[in-house]
C-alpha cells in the first residue's frame, strides 16, 4: 500500500466520535412530503468548516454565496449551487406492482425509489470540532475495544502467521455503493461469483477491505487475506442454508465477520440468533478455533412502511448477549451508532447510498470505524 493510500485510509478510519476533525461528512438538502427543504445538520455544533465540496470534488462551495453557517450546520442560500433532492426525484405514485410493494410509504399511495445516484445530491463538509467548548459533545455510544475476546486472531498475527478472513453477510457487507468498491461477492440466487465495481471520488474501498488493510498495516509481517462471500438480498436463513456450499470454495477461515439482518429484520430475535448460531457451528466444524465478529445493520429508511417495525435494536442486544456467552465472538454495536448519528440531527438521505437501505461512503466509514474499534485491544 503506497503512502497516499495509507493517508487516505487513516483519514477514512478517524472515528467521528473523537471530536477533533470530521472528514467529508455527507449532507443532503432534500424536499420532504410537505414541500419543506430539510438537511444540513452536522454531527457537532461547535465547528470550523474547512471545506464544502460536491460529491466528486469538482465544485468548491463558498460561504455566503452557496451556504450560510447555522447553529447546527449549514443552510443553502437563495442562489446556491448546492443541489436539492426534489421529492419527485425519489418518490413516485405506487401503481400496485407487487415487486416494489416493499418500497411503499404508509398508505401505499407512494413508494421510494432505489436511488443509487443519490450521492450526486450529497455534498461533503470537512470541519474542525471545538471539542473543549462543544456543549453538544459526543456523549453517546463509543465502541468498546473487545480485541481480547479474539485471542486466536491476535495470536496468529503476533506470531507473524497467516490470517484468513471471510466476510459473510448481505449487500452492505458485500460492498454495494462504496465509491471505490472492487469486490467479488455472491449472487444470492445462482450462488455464482459476481463483481461489484464502482469508480468515483473518493474511490473508497468497501468497509471490509478497510478493516483488512488496518489489520495488515498493524501487523506488517503477518499475511492477512480475505474472501467476501456476501450476497445482496440475503438473510440469516440464507446464510445458514448455503454456508457449507460457499465455504467449501475458500480457504478455511480463521476469522469470520457475520453481517446478516437488513433483509430479515422482522424475524424474532430468538429466530435470528438461531440462524447465526447455526452458521457459527457449521464453520467451526471446519476450524474449531475460528473466531467471529457479529454486527447488526444500520438503520433503514424510516419513512418506509416496511422499515417502521424492525427488530434491529433487539438483534443488537441479542447478538451482544450471544457473544458474551460464547468464546471467540465479539459484537460490534453498528446499529446503535447509526441511531446515535440520527439522534444528532442527520437525515436518512444524508447517510444513505440508495435512499432505502444501503450506506453511502460516510456511513460505510462508520461501519468500518465501529467494527475496527470493536476488534482493537
Amino acid at each position: 500500500m503506497n503512502t497516499i493510500q495509507s493517508l487516505r485510509i487513516e483519514k477514512w478510519m478517524a472515528p467521528v466520535w473523537n471530536g477533533d476533525r470530521v472528514w467529508e461528512e455527507s449532507v443532503c438538502f432534500f424536499e420532504d412530503a410537505e414541500g419543506n427543504i430539510r438537511g444540513g445538520n452536522l454531527l457537532y455544533e461547535r465547528f470550523k468548516i474547512t471545506s464544502v465540496i460536491n460529491y466528486d470534488a469538482s465544485v468548491v462551495y463558498e460561504e455566503h454565496i452557496d451556504y450560510e453557517i447555522t447553529d447546527k450546520g449549514i443552510c443553502r442560500t437563495e442562489h446556491s449551487r448546492i443541489p436539492v433532492l426534489k421529492r419527485q426525484d425519489y418518490v413516485s405514485p405506487y401503481e400496485g406492482i407487487p415487486q416494489i410493494e416493499w418500497l411503499c410509504l404508509p398508505g401505499k399511495e407512494y413508494f421510494v425509489h432505489i436511488k443509487p445516484d443519490i450521492h450526486e445530491y450529497q455534498i461533503l463538509v470537512t470541519y474542525e470540532v471545538d471539542a473543549a467548548h462543544d456543549e453538544w459533545g459526543w456523549a453517546g455510544i463509543i465502541p468498546a475495544a473487545q480485541g481480547m475476546g479474539l485471542p486466536e486472531t491476535y495470536g496468529r498475527l503476533e506470531r507473524n502467521e497467516s490470517l484468513h478472513i471471510v466476510y459473510y453477510g448481505d449487500s452492505i457487507t458485500a460492498g454495494w455503493e462504496a465509491s471505490g468498491a472492487d469486490e467479488t461477492a455472491i449472487d444470492m440466487y445462482t450462488l455464482e461469483p459476481i463483481r461489484i465495481h464502482f469508480e468515483r471520488y473518493p474511490k473508497m474501498p468497501v468497509w471490509a477491505r478497510l478493516v483488512t488493510e488496518q489489520l495488515q498495516s498493524m501487523f506488517p509481517n503477518a499475511k492477512v487475506t480475505g474472501d467476501n462471500l456476501s450476497a445482496g438480498g440475503s438473510t440469516a436463513k440464507w446464510g445458514l442454508d448455503h454456508v457449507n456450499e460457499l465455504f467449501d470454495r475458500v480457504e478455511t477461515p480463521d476469522l469470520v465477520f457475520l453481517g446478516f439482518s437488513m433483509n430479515c429484520m422482522w424475524d424474532p430475535a430468538e429466530t435470528f440468533i438461531e440462524y447465526i448460531d447455526g452458521i457459527v457451528s457449521e464453520i467451526r466444524k471446519r476450524n474449531p478455533l475460528c473466531e467471529f465478529v457479529v454486527y447488526p445493520a444500520m438503520v433503514a429508511n424510516p419513512e418506509m412502511e416496511a422499515y417502521r417495525h424492525d427488530n434491529l435494536l433487539m438483534y443488537e442486544r441479542a447478538l451482544t448477549g450471544y457473544a458474551a456467552r460464547r468464546e471467540g465472538i465479539v459484537c460490534a454495536p453498528v446499529h446503535s451508532m447509526f441511531r446515535e448519528v440520527m439522534a444528532r440531527g442527520k437525515e436518512y438521505y444524508e447517510i444513505s447510498g440508495n435512499a432505502v437501505n444501503h450506506p453511502n461512503d460516510f456511513a460505510i466509514r462508520l461501519y468500518a470505524q465501529v467494527i475496527w474499534e470493536t476488534i482493537c485491544r
